[in-house]
C-alpha cells in the first residue's frame, strides 16, 4: 500500500472519512496522518527490522469498518467528529507500546481521549498488501488507560 505521494488525499482524517462515507466507495486514496516515530524505529532497528517508509497512512478500508462496527454499541468507538485524535495519537503519543501477544507486529500509540480514557491506534509497521508496504493504521478505539498496564504490551516510550 506504500502510494505514490500523488495518491494521498490532501485534508485532514476527518475530512478523509466524512468524504469516503459520503461517497459510499472508495476513491483509490490513503491519507498520511503521521510518521513512525523514532522510538518504533530504533526499537524496530535493534531487532534487525528495516523500516522501508516512515510514512503512517490509514486506509479506505478502515473508514469503512468503523461506519458500522459493533464497537459503537459499547461507545468504545472514535466518533468521526473526533478521528483528530487518531492524527494526535500517532503526532504526538502519549505511549508507546509493542503488543507482544500479536503474531504479526505491532505498536500501540495512546493519546488522552476523557476522563481515564485514551484514544488507542494500532500502527502494522511494514504491513504488505497486494505487493505494496506500508505503515498501516488499522485499527483505533476508546479504552480505559489502565488496560495498557496489561502483559500483553510492553512500553518502549
Amino acid at each position: 500500500m506504500k502510494k505514490d505521494k500523488n495518491s494521498y488525499y490532501n485534508g485532514t482524517l476527518t475530512q478523509y472519512a466524512k468524504e469516503l462515507i459520503e461517497l459510499g466507495i472508495g476513491n483509490g486514496k490513503v491519507i498520511k496522518i503521521g510518521e513512525i516515530d523514532k522510538s518504533i524505529v530504533e526499537d524496530l532497528r535493534k531487532n534487525g527490522i528495516v523500516l522501508l517508509d516512515l510514512d503512517v497512512i490509514v486506509g479506505q478500508s478502515a473508514i469503512f469498518k468503523y461506519r458500522n462496527h459493533p464497537k459503537i454499541a459499547k461507545s468504545v468507538n472514535i466518533p468521526i467528529e473526533h478521528y483528530h485524535f487518531i492524527e494526535d495519537a500517532v503526532q504526538r503519543p502519549m505511549h508507546i507500546y509493542e503488543d507482544i501477544s500479536k503474531k504479526e507486529l505491532v505498536y500501540v500509540y495512546t493519546h488522552p481521549y476523557i476522563e481515564q480514557k485514551v484514544v488507542k491506534v494500532v500502527v502494522h509497521p511494514n504491513y504488505k498488501k497486494h505487493g505494496r508496504v506500508s505503515n498501516l493504521a488499522k485499527s483505533w478505539g476508546i479504552i480505559h488507560e489502565e488496560d495498557m498496564n496489561g502483559r500483553q504490551y510492553r512500553m518502549i516510550q
